[in-house]
């Protein structure tokens, strides 16, 4: 926990109204399924064998926790205090993606930028990826209220749209996108020809993913291989530092990144062709870009690796799909081998090491990693149940979201219950302590009272 959440925990032990904690406590019955959820980890130490794994998985879950009870149970939220910390929220995102890019555009500049996740300068890209895609939801609930202009609703929608299509972070599409979505929910219900106009938008948005899944499923034309390997190298050698036959600084193989980016030039894989080169090309090559807008990052350059993961990468290491695709596989192996309580939470490590070992998986050491899928993680550590209680938690809220039409609560459902597919978000104290936080703010009563104007 952060040393103010200590502080307000220690001000509430020793100066809190404890009748007014003990009413919100009860009138929040969902909280039960918080601490039941935490409980549950806690109780798994009794079969984890390192305990020492253990404590920190649940020291890491406090947060999760400890926000929405000291939240929910000693602060009493106004509207006006709600609108203040949005627009400081999104004044804050603003700065930092300015920030980000200015920054990522030096790396670029200096041939540093090898990894789209150097965008994020001072956390989790992929977190900041999320709070920025959620963001979108707040602002358009901030002019729902008439708290911000149409002008400046859709400079900003604009300005965290461009940044989530350049970041390259699938999790930040996958919360775009279900933020689009409730917000063409909540205009539409009030609209004349709702059931007419939300059935034509369902029909839309699966035909554009139809369509963008077939894209990604159709192969490349077949990028084939120098015409001879002795003349490529000794071509290249004149060029680079790098051999040919060695790695790239991604880690992939030097001469098929040098392929492939000899193919999206639709240049001859000859020795020739290697020659006419720029030096930036011979540089880009270098540092594992497999084209040349895909150095500047964005939307179609994570569509080209998706394409080439599927269709023609045989080798898992290096490319995220597949290495959660291998982290999937494992996962559920051990799954298989505890159905009912898991490992325990101070075993996941262990148990994932040594089930890579056995099925004798292709990715390097320094790649074999959790399960990045929250369910699978949670299955693994604490069982079924706990699956079981995170499902039912996260649909709960979402129905009371939907309930009393509460379109950032229903958002946040949405982007937690979809990026937990993809990521172990409750693994790191930067996701547990995003999703305890706005969980604190967004379900209680008094903070939906807030957020809604709904009265209880």
């Amino acid at each position: 926990m952060s040393a103010s959440l200590i502080l307000h925990a220690i001000l509430f032990v020793f100066a809190g109204d404890y009748t007014v904690f003990i009413q919100r406590f009860r009138s929040n019955q969902w909280l039960f399924l918080l601490l039941a959820f935490w409980g549950l980890h806690a109780l798994s130490l009794l079969w984890s064998s390192d305990l020492n794994e253990g404590w920190n998985a649940l020291r890491v879950r406090i947060s999760l926790v400890s926000l929405p009870l000291l939240y929910i149970g000693t602060l009493s939220f106004k509207r006006q205090q709600i609108i203040t910390y949005t627009k400081v929220l999104m004044l804050a995102i603003v700065v930092v993606i300015g920030l980000n890019v200015v920054h990522y555009g030096v790396l670029i500049q200096n041939n540093l930028a090898l990894d789209i996740r150097q965008l994020s300068w001072f956390g989790s890209h992929i977190r900041f990826g999320i709070l920025v895609a959620f963001s979108g939801i707040l602002a358009f609930n901030l002019w729902k209220n008439k708290c911000l202009s149409t002008l400046w609703l859709v400079a900003y929608l604009t300005l965290i749209g461009m940044y989530t299509l350049y970041s390259q972070t699938l999790s930040a599409y996958l919360g775009a996108l279900f933020v689009l979505l409730v917000i063409a929910y909540d205009v539409i219900r009030s609209t004349r020809f709702s059931r007419e106009i939300g059935f034509g938008v369902i029909v839309l948005t699966s035909v554009m993913g139809a369509l963008v899944i077939k894209g990604i499923a159709t192969p490349n034309p077949t990028c084939g291989t120098f015409a001879s390997t002795e003349d490529a190298i000794t071509a290249w050698a004149l060029r680079s530092n790098l051999p040919l036959d060695r790695l790239d600084r991604k880690g992939q193989r030097l001469s098929r990144t040098a392929e492939r980016y000899l193919c999206a030039k639709n240049e001859s894989l000859t020795a020739r062709s290697i020659k006419k080169l720029s030096q930036q090309d011979v540089v880009n090559i270098e540092n594992g870009f497999a084209s040349e807008h895909s150095v500047q990052g964005g939307l179609w350059s994570r569509i080209e690796e998706l394409k080439f993961e599927l269709n023609e990468a045989k080798d898992p290491n290096g490319h995220s799909l597949l290495q959660r695709i291998e982290y999937w596989k494992t996962a559920w192996a051990v799954i298989n081998d505890h159905p009912l309580l898991g490992v325990g939470i101070g075993d996941i490590d262990r148990e994932m090491e040594n089930k890579y070992n056995e099925t004798g998986s292709a990715l390097k050491p320094e790649n074999r990693r959790r399960s990045h899928n929250m369910y699978l993680t949670t299955w693994m550590g604490i069982g079924v149940f706990g699956v079981v209680l995170m499902l039912w938690g996260i649909g709960y809220l979402g129905w009371i979201g939907v309930k009393e039409h509460h379109p950032v609560l229903i958002a946040f459902c949405a982007i937690i219950f979809a990026t937990m597919c993809l990521e172990d978000s409750l693994e790191t104290q930067a996701g547990a302590s995003f999703v305890g936080f706005f969980i604190a703010i967004l379900c209680g009563q008094a903070g939906r009272t807030a957020w809604t104007t709904k009265n209880y």
